[in-house]
This record gives structure tokens, sequence and C-alpha cells, in this order.
């Protein structure tokens, strides 16, 4: 059996179109057409009909196929990570990571990182965890670093932080010694996180407000940018402690007073696994050892 040829089923049989299959596997559409027709040739069945919109669909022995194919590439992955040479490196990993990562961990990430496949080019681009999680799956990265698990098959999730998270806000805003009801707290300004987001839903149910009904909200996509305004004065939010630590030791910002805590929110390394790609769970794991470290100081 090809394992070139069984990855393409498994990434077709995911993606479901020709053309994302193509990206992700870096081939043309006619390779993809091509690895597909030879693996059905081999087999002397048809995996694959097409739908509306080119649109890929199993058949039925396909879909008999695609666990015990995805069971095949999970142990020719393990004979790799036994064996492979060390120097059998990919030339590129491309990293996703939320804003809290990146603002908890970045620093002993990129040292980290560089020092141990310095001939790797290590992309971190910084995006939200929903962006992460489409893109992760699209084959778009190797790697994300996100809020939540990604519950799909054949993601391999690892725990990186669990973070506290408090209300914080300007003394500017809200006054110390103060702490404002849910009456107050509507008519100031909510910095929200975005609507399809994990963060927001939580702080939906926090409230107990579907969709945050009644507040005044200033959806952002950074988190910088979030802290830069709630240290302005313009509105409150809930961010993570320890990333704005420096901010309420200088009383730049104030934990807010209110009734109950904001429960933990806990970070994953997560990643698809692939004998084509063994670096992947390798570098997953190396980020997590580093999140297992102390917190640097926010200086």
């Amino acid at each position: 059996m090809n394992l070139r040829f069984l990855e393409t089923f498994v990434w077709a049989a995911r993606l479901r179109r020709m053309t994302l299959v193509a990206q992700r596997l870096h081939a043309t559409d006619a390779t993809i057409s091509a690895r597909i027709a030879a693996f059905e040739a081999d087999l002397g069945v048809k995996v694959f009909v097409r739908e509306k919109g080119k649109q890929l669909c199993l058949t039925p022995e396909g879909a008999a196929m695609l666990a015990p194919a995805e069971e095949l590439l999970a142990l020719a992955d393990a004979f790799t990570h036994r064996f492979a040479a060390r120097d059998a490196m990919p030339s590129q990993i491309t990293i996703g990571m939320s804003g809290t990562v990146a603002g908890a961990i970045l620093e002993p990430l990129v040292d980290a990182l560089y020092a141990r496949w310095p001939d790797v080019n290590i992309h971190l681009p910084s995006l939200t965890s929903t962006d992460i999680r489409h893109k992760l799956l699209s084959g778009a990265l190797d790697i994300g670093l996100l809020l939540g698990s990604v519950n799909e098959p054949n993601v391999i999730n690892l725990k990186l932080l669990e973070l506290d998270y408090a209300w914080v806000a300007s003394p500017r805003l809200i006054p110390g010694n103060v702490s404002p009801s849910v009456a107050e707290l509507k008519q100031l300004m909510l910095l929200s996180y975005p609507v399809d987001s994990d963060l927001f839903a939580s702080v939906a149910t926090y409230f107990d407000t579907p969709h945050l009904a009644g507040f005044k909200l200033n959806v952002l996509s950074s988190l910088s940018v979030m802290l830069r305004l709630a240290c302005a004065g313009v509105g409150y939010a809930v961010l993570p402690v320890d990333l704005v630590r420096n901010e309420l030791e200088t009383g730049t910002l104030r934990i807010l007073g209110l009734s109950r805590a904001f429960p933990k929110q806990t970070y994953f390394a997560s990643f698809i696994d692939l004998p084509s790609a063994p670096l992947r769970r390798i570098i997953s794991e190396c980020i997590r050892d580093i999140a297992r470290l102390p917190l640097p100081a926010n200086e």
C-alpha cells in the first residue's frame, strides 16, 4: 500500500474538496485526482463519487475504509517517530497562536524552537482561537495554540495552560472600592471577545444573558488592543490575571468586586497526527513542556 495514496484518501475524506486537499498536501488538483484514481485502481473499488459543486462523497466501500486507513497512518507515524533520522525535518512549520498564549509564553517559545530546530522556518501567526480551529482543520496550520480543544477525529490536544481570569477596569472608569451591579455594568462599555468565540460564550453564561443582550459591546479580536482600551478607561473586560499583573500592581487596572469568580480557561496545543509530519507532535510536546514552566513576570 502506497502511504502517500492512503494519506491523500484520508484528507480527501476529511476535506471533501479536491482544491482543499491539494492545498493541504502541497500538490496540484491533477496530482490529487491521479493519486485517488491510483488508490482506487490498486484496491479495485471506487471510494469517492462527486456531488454537486464538485464535492467528494465517500461510497459505502470508502466509508468502511476510512477508520482502518487512519489506523494505518497512525501506525506509520509511530514507526516514523521511532526510526526516522533526526535530520528528516520539514522546511517549514506553521503554528497559529492566540493572543493569550503569545502573551504567556511567546519569548521562551521562540527561544526554544529556534534553538532546537534552527533549520526549520517556523511561522507564528497570531489568530483568534476560532480562526485557529478552522485553519487547523482545513490544513492551513500544522499546530494551533488556542482556547479549548479541537474535538475532531485524529486531532491530538495537549493541555498547555489553565489561566485565572478576572473582571478588571481602570479606576478612571470605576472608582476603587466600588462593586458595580449588573445594571451599572450595562451602562458602561464591555470590551468583548468575538461573538463566535468560546470566551464570548463564557461571558454570556456568566451574566446569564444569551448574546449579552442589554450590554454595550465593543467587540475586539486582539488581546493587546483590549488591554490598552481597558487601561485607557474605555471599558471593562475579563482578562487573564497573570498577563495583567503589572497593570494591577501599578494601579492602572483594578479587579472588580463582582459576586462570582470567572471560570478558569484552558488552552491547548492541537495538531492532526500524520506519518508525513512527525515534527508536529515533537514540537507540540516541546511547547507543552515550556507552558509547564512558571509564567514569566510581566515587566
